[in-house]
C-alpha cells in the first residue's frame, strides 16, 4: 500500500492539488536545468559534447521512462521513498530519502551558493568580498530559498516556474550574444577544435558523474505526489516536455561556454559568467549595465532552483517521517500544507555546510566548489541505487495497479532501461568516491591535484568521510522510525498528534 499523508482534519495537514501540467513541466525544467554546475561540465573540454549525447540517449531517455511510469500509476506524497519503501522496504526507503534530502543541503549550500558569489563577484563588486562577505552572501542565498519554501505550494511554485522561465531568457541571451561575438570577433584561439570532440576512457570518467548530476530531478514533483491535479496523465508528458527543454538548454550553454573560453582558463565555477563576461563586449559601453541585469536574471534563476529542490526533497524526507522512516518530527506539516521542520532542518544543514566548507578550504572558492559538488554529486546519484529498480519489483508485487504508462519493450524493455540507468548511478559514484578506481583498471594514472586542485588525501578525507556519515545518519533514521512505530507514535502513512 502507498505512503498516503491523512489530508482529515484530525491528520492536521492538508494537502490540495495544485500542479497542473503547466506547473509540472516548468517546476521540472526548473529541477534539472542546473546552470550553476554545467560550467563543470564545459571544464571537462569539447568531448563532452559527444558525451552529452550518450548521456542523454542511454540515461535521461530510459530513466525518464521508469520514473514516468512509477509516477503514474504510484502518485503519493514523496515519491522516490514510497517507490523505494514499497520495493525493498522501509530501511531501503529511509537510504534513500535520506541521501535524496541531504544532497540538496550540500548542494544549495555549495555550488549553488558559489554560483551566486562568482555571479556578484564578476558583474556587481569592482573586487572579491573576501571570506566573511562570501559567506554572509551563501547564508543569504539559503534563508530566502528557505522563505519561498514555507509558503503554500499554491503559490510557492511560482518560485521554479520564474525560475524556469529565467532560465531560457538567460540561455537565449547567452546563445545571441555568443553569435553575435562570433561574427564579430572570431572564434578566440585555443578554444574547441573539431578533433577535440573525440571520444576518450577518461573523458567520460571525468564526465559521467556531472552528466547524470545535471540530467536528474524528473521525479521531484512526485515529492509532491498528492498535490497534482492529474498525474495519470500529466507526469508522463511533463517528463518528456522538460527533458526537451533540460537537452536544448543544456547544450546551447555549454557548445556556447567552449566557444568562446581558452581551453585553458575554463574553471568549474565561473565559466558561464567568465563567456557571458566574453562575449558581452559586444554591447560595447552597455556592457557594464547590462551585465546588472544579467547578474540579477542569474540570481533569480538560482533562487528558483533552490526552492523547487527544497519543495521536492523536503516532502519526500517528511513523507518517511510520516511513515516511521524518520524521526516523526521531521513529518510535521504546517496549516499551508509545507513540510516545515524537513524545511528548516534543511536550512540549518545548508548554512553548516556553508561554515565547514568554507572554513576547511581557507575561504578558497574553487576548493569549495570542488569538495561541495563531488558530496552533491554522489549523494545525489547514489540515492537511486533503490528508487530505478523498484520499477521491476513493484510490476511484480503489484501487478493489477492501473499503469497509464508503461515503460515499452515489456519486460526486456523494462530491464533495459533499469539495467542503462543503473549502471551510470553506480559508475558516478565509484568515479566520485574513488577517483582514479575505475582508470587504474585501465592502466591509466589519475593526476588527482592536476584535475580536483586539491590533495587525494583531502579530498577522500571529507567526501568519503561525509558520505559515510550520510549513511550512518539514515540508519539510525531508520532505527528512531522502527521505535516510533513500535510505541504506536505513528502510523504508517498517518500522522498522529
Amino acid at each position: 500500500m502507498a505512503t498516503t499523508i491523512d489530508r482529515s482534519p484530525e491528520g492536521g495537514v492538508k494537502l490540495r492539488k495544485v500542479l497542473r501540467r503547466f506547473d509540472l513541466v516548468l517546476f521540472t525544467a526548473c529541477a534539472i536545468v542546473a546552470l550553476d554546475t554545467v560550467a563543470f561540465a564545459a571544464g571537462i573540454g569539447g568531448e563532452v559534447i559527444f558525451w552529452l549525447g550518450i548521456a542523454l540517449i542511454f540515461f535521461l531517455l530510459p530513466y525518464g521512462m521508469i520514473v514516468a511510469e512509477l509516477g503514474s500509476a504510484f502518485p503519493a506524497e514523496g515519491g522516490p521513498y514510497v517507490w523505494s519503501r514499497m520495493a525493498f522496504g522501509r530501511l531501503a526507503g529511509t537510504t534513500s530519502a535520506f541521501l535524496y534530502w541531504v544532497a540538496n543541503p550540500v548542494w544549495l549550500g555549495g555550488t549553488i551558493a558559489a554560483t551566486v558569489i562568482a555571479t556578484l563577484n564578476s558583474f556587481v563588486f569592482d573586487k572579491p568580498l573576501g571570506k566573511w562577505g562570501e559567506i554572509a552572501i551563501a547564508l543569504a542565498y539559503v534563508w530566502i530559498c528557505f522563505a519561498l519554501a514555507t509558503v503554500s505550494l499554491r503559490w510557492g511554485k511560482w518560485a521554479p516556474n520564474i525560475g524556469s522561465i529565467v532560465k531560457m531568457v538567460v540561455v537565449g541571451i547567452f546563445v545571441v550574444l555568443v553569435i553575435a561575438f562570433l561574427v564579430d570577433n572570431g572564434r578566440p584561439s585555443d578554444t574547441i577544435v573539431l578533433s577535440d570532440l573525440k571520444p576518450t576512457t577518461t573523458g567520460f570518467l571525468s564526465a559521467v558523474g556531472i552528466l547524470v548530476f545535471l540530467l536528474v530531478g524528473f521525479e521531484l514533483s512526485s515529492g509532491a505526489g498528492e498535490e497534482i491535479v492529474n498525474p495519470q496523465r500529466d507526469v508522463p508528458a511533463m517528463i518528456f516536455a522538460s527533458g526537451l527543454i533540460a537537452a536544448l538548454l543544456y547544450g546551447l550553454t555549454i557548445v556556447g561556454i567552449l566557444l568562446v573560453i581558452p581551453r585553458g582558463v575554463l574553471t568549474n565555477v565561473g565559466s558561464f559568467t567568465d563567456a557571458f563576461s566574453s562575449v558581452a563586449s559586444v554591447l560595447g559601453g552597455a556592457a557594464r549595465g547590462f551585465g546588472y541585469v544579467f547578474a540579477a536574471l542569474i540570481i533569480i534563476m538560482l533562487v528558483g532552483t533552490g526552492a523547487v529542490w527544497l519543495d521536492g526533497a523536503n516532502r519526500v524526507q517528511a513523507a518517511s517521517a510520516l511513515d516511521g522512516a524518520a524521526p516523526k518530527w521531521l513529518g510535521r506539516f504546517s496549516k499551508a500544507g509545507t513540510p516545515v521542520n524537513s524545511n528548516l532542518a534543511f536550512a540549518v544543514s545548508a548554512s553548516v555546510f556553508v561554515f565547514f566548507v568554507f572554513m576547511i578550504t581557507g575561504g578558497s572558492l574553487a576548493n569549495f566548489f570542488t569538495v561541495m559538488i563531488t558530496l552533491a554529486i554522489s549523494s545525489a546519484a547514489l540515492c537511486y541505487l533503490f528508487v530505478i529498480p523498484a520499477l521491476l519489483v513493484l510490476r511484480k508485487k503489484h501487478p493489477d495497479v492501473e499503469r497509464p504508462y508503461r515503460v515499452p519493450g515489456g519486460k526486456l524493455g523494462a530491464w533495459v532501461c533499469v539495467i542503462l540507468t543503473e549502471t551510470f548511478i553506480v559508475v558516478t559514484g565509484i568515479t566520485l568516491l574513488w577517483p582514479g578506481l575505475i582508470d587504474s583498471l585501465f592502466g591509466q594514472s589519475y593526476p588527482m591535484e592536476d584535475i580536483w586542485g586539491v590533495s587525494r588525501v583531502f579530498f577522500e578525507t571529507v567526501t568519503l568521510g561525509t558520505f559515510g556519515a550520510f549513511i550512518l545518519i539514515s540508519v539510525a533514521f531508520w532505527l528512531v522510525g522502527k521505535r516510533d512505530l513500535a510505541r504506536g507514535d505513528v502510523r504508517e502513512g498517518v500522522p498522529r498528534r
